[in-house]
């Protein structure tokens, strides 16, 4: 293990049908959007696994003891979590203040990104260590895929248009505006659209 002050908290869905990847539904149906999330958790665990980077916390939704989270911690060395209540902001900033009271620095990603590779994470922590307040891997739609800080800003996660294509640059001008040094490292993409999910297919087969 490379870091050991450093943890990353992966958010994830367990893979309850009609429940995940929704956006998905009307092109792929329920049980392709459901498969693709199974697929998706255990490919990010599988990245973190054999890059050995440093903890992995897996933050499970709608609890850490659904019988597929219970599967995956018997599968990987992970801790699981339960998140929290609230919004996806309420949810990430309680994460991040209690594993920054554990860890000097926190990484946060989700499970709908699977071109986010090891190397991209490694790079966001040695930018943390360097002394860089907030690092962002920002998202093609407007968003981003990885976050990482070492300081809980409640700002920074509060009054943003969550899943929209407004989310990077409102929580870049909420760091200018508050003095906090930030970087954004180069770009990476998500699944929310059939385009995405093809793109994902072809990935799957290089």
């Amino acid at each position: 293990m490379l870091y050991d002050d450093t943890v990353i908290l992966l958010f994830a869905k367990a893979p309850v049908e009609g429940e995940v990847n929704t956006r998905l539904i009307p092109d792929i149906g329920v049980q392709a959007a459901t498969r693709l999330q199974y697929d998706l958790v255990h490919q990010r665990l599988s990245m973190l696994t054999h890059a050995d980077l440093c903890k992995v916390h897996l933050l499970c939704a709608p609890g850490a003891k659904h019988e597929f989270f219970l599967q995956c911690g018997t599968q990987y060395p992970i801790i699981l979590l339960t998140q929290s209540a609230g919004d996806i902001g309420k949810r990430i900033f309680n994460a991040v203040s209690a594993a920054l009271q554990q860890y000097k620095y926190c990484i946060v990603i989700g499970s709908d990104a699977p071109a986010l590779d090891a190397a991209k994470i490694k790079q966001a922590i040695e930018e943390l260590r360097a002394g860089i307040n907030v690092v962002f891997v920002p998202a093609e739609d407007g968003g981003y895929v990885l976050i990482g800080l070492q300081h809980a800003y409640d700002f920074l996660f509060h009054g943003i248009n969550w899943g929209t294509s407004e989310v990077m640059q409102q929580s870049a001008n909420k760091l200018k505006n508050c003095n906090v040094s930030y970087l954004e490292l180069a770009g990476s993409w998500d699944i929310d659209r059939l385009e995405d999910y093809q793109r994902y297919l072809r990935m799957k087969k290089q």
